[in-house]
């Protein structure tokens, strides 16, 4: 007769081999990290430059914040439109500049190329569930509420708020150089301008950014603080991912517990800005009960982004219908998206002017011209019909976009088509097979200065190519863009929502200025730092604060 024999359980054999269950938790961890990069071995194919570090990878090399923009030049150069390069542990991360493989990332198989669960639930746990934090559904329905609001309607209603703002910024401008021509310090100024364009022209707020004591408000100080901040963490992000889903409360005490100062800074700044939002949001919410009057009388005339969304929302049907937090978190999206990228967009076009007094002049002319068939300020449709003006925009943002890449995650195993065969090796022929969990950098400025797109002067800043047909390369591209035929604005569903805006702003700003102020080049050498948005510094200074002088002559 057989005897019964009782197979252990795995805690028995846990106790058995004396292994605990933080070691089961690090055996576990190590055997999904090996299972991925097996499963990456067919990236081994596709070129790229050699590792330094097992530890780091290339992945330092790629995001300096001096040297970054410069290495990743000579990769695309080297290696061509689709690469490889080790990131932290062995990862393998591809670089994509192809328009056909973007095509797939961005529009076609977006809901596979996600952003990283970790930077999304970040957005959720900062900002709240909106355009940054949302993906699939969600974000799909949130989009559908907010495309209309940005409308070239909108951008009209927009204008004159916009055009009163710089006003004040000209004159801020104007008073440093009563006295003669003087090098002045405008990126903070550049900044305030901005934050002021979308408090007032999106929320129907005003920061007072631009008086001499506007630069104290706590809720401001914040909001300018929020994303620098937020970059200097993303290193610890990957961990982030492990507890994001505890409750709130307990992480909280965990992050209070991190033994870094930027960690409890960043958690008293999003209690800052909830705290914000909130009074902003039941303010709004009392006005828009008591009817249109009352918001007629606010500062945008009831005419902002969120008081357009909150009637629209009102009216919505309940399956289009948003939640209040997501109300809030859009307000959070526009402050922290619009306000930095903008502010630097327009020094690198100021910093550009300055350094060709001709294309300059010859822009001055435009306005001029443009003022005196008027006799009074330019509408929306009369700044977006300035060619000249519109040529220096495009090209500025094309060469020099503010965001020079954005990531994306492989959620399944999946093919990209590609529109050449990858460089050195033909036997991959116009496929590439990207692994489940596979990394990709979308390398924006590598499409805007493609030689094969763009022209064998690709990389020369040239506003004149604007004011004839582009060559028949980039329509035959087929970029997957929402701006231009360029990524700067990205393309698909997770597209700069607010382009229209930022375009406006910079027009009007750009505008404004040229007729007031000649622009001369700084006497001190400006270099640019890589980041979330890539920004001015003064030669040799150890600040993240971006920093930008120019010298200014009035009119």
């Amino acid at each position: 007769m057989l005897s019964t024999v009782n197979c252990p359980s795995l805690l028995d054999c846990l106790r058995i081999t004396g292994l605990s269950a933080a070691a089961l938790v690090v055996i576990l961890a190590l055997a999904s990290v090996c299972h991925h990069r097996i499963k990456q071995v067919v990236l081994w194919r596709v070129p790229g430059p050699p590792s330094p570090s097992f530890l780091t990878g290339s992945f330092l090399q790629m995001f300096d914040a001096l040297s970054g923009l410069k290495f990743r030049e000579n990769v695309r150069k080297t290696y061509g439109t689709v690469s490889r390069f080790s990131g932290p542990l062995g990862d393998q991360v591809l670089l994509i500049s192809d328009p056909m493989a973007l095509s797939n990332i961005l529009v076609k198989n977006q809901d596979i190329f996600e952003p990283h669960e970790w930077l999304t639930e970040l957005f959720r746990h900062s900002i709240g569930p909106g355009l940054l934090s949302s993906t699939g559904t969600l974000h799909r329905r949130q989009r559908k509420m907010l495309n209309p609001i940005f409308s070239t309607q909108q951008m009209r209603s927009t204008t004159p708020l916009f055009q009163k703002i710089t006003n004040q910024l000209r004159d801020v401008l104007r008073a440093k150089v009563v006295d003669g021509p003087a090098e002045v310090e405008v990126i903070d100024w550049f900044s305030r301008a901005a934050l002021e364009m979308i408090a007032q022209g999106g929320l129907g707020y005003t920061f007072d950014s631009l008086s001499p004591d506007g630069d104290v408000n706590e809720f401001k100080i914040a909001i300018k603080e929020f994303m620098p901040t937020l970059s200097k963490l993303f290193i610890f992000l990957p961990l982030f991912l492990l507890v994001s889903k505890w409750p709130s409360r307990v992480l909280r005490f965990v992050a209070a517990c991190f033994p870094l100062a930027d960690v409890k800074h960043m958690m008293k700044l999003v209690d800052t800005t909830t705290s914000f939002r909130q009074d902003l949001f039941e303010a709004k919410k009392a006005l828009l009960a008591q009817g249109d009057v009352e918001l007629t009388n606010q500062i945008s005339g009831g005419k902002d982004i969120v008081s357009v969304l909150m009637r629209a929302n009102a009216d919505a049907d309940a399956e289009s219908k948003m939640e209040d937090e997501e109300i809030m978190a859009q307000m959070m999206t526009l402050l922290g998206a619009a306000t930095e990228s903008t502010s630097n967009a327009l020094a690198r076009t100021l910093q550009l002017l300055a350094q060709r007094p001709d294309v300059q002049g010859r822009l001055r002319q435009e306005l001029n011209d443009a003022f005196v068939t008027t006799g009074s300020e330019l509408g929306y449709d009369e700044l977006m019909q300035l060619p000249y003006l519109d040529a220096i925009c495009r090209e500025t943002l094309r060469l020099y976009p503010p965001a020079s890449f954005v990531t994306r995650v492989s959620r399944v195993d999946t093919t990209l088509l590609l529109s050449r065969p990858i460089q050195g090796n033909i036997a991959l022929d116009n496929y590439l097979f990207v692994p489940q969990g596979t990394t990709v950098v979308v390398d924006i400025i590598g499409v805007n200065t493609d030689p094969n797109i763009w022209g064998a002067d690709a990389d020369v800043w040239k506003p004149e190519r604007w004011l004839a047909p582009l060559p028949g390369s980039v329509s035959d591209a087929h970029i997957p863009a929402v701006y231009s035929n360029m990524l700067t604005f990205l393309g698909g569903a997770r597209s700069c929502i607010g382009f229209k805006l930022a375009e406006l702003e910079m027009k009007v700003v750009v505008s404004q200025l040229t007729r007031s102020f000649r622009f001369l080049p700084s006497k001190t050498e400006i270099v640019w730092r890589l980041g979330h948005v890539t920004t001015p510094s003064l030669k040799g200074s150890r600040s993240i604060t971006p920093q930008m002088t120019i010298v200014l002559e009035n009119m």
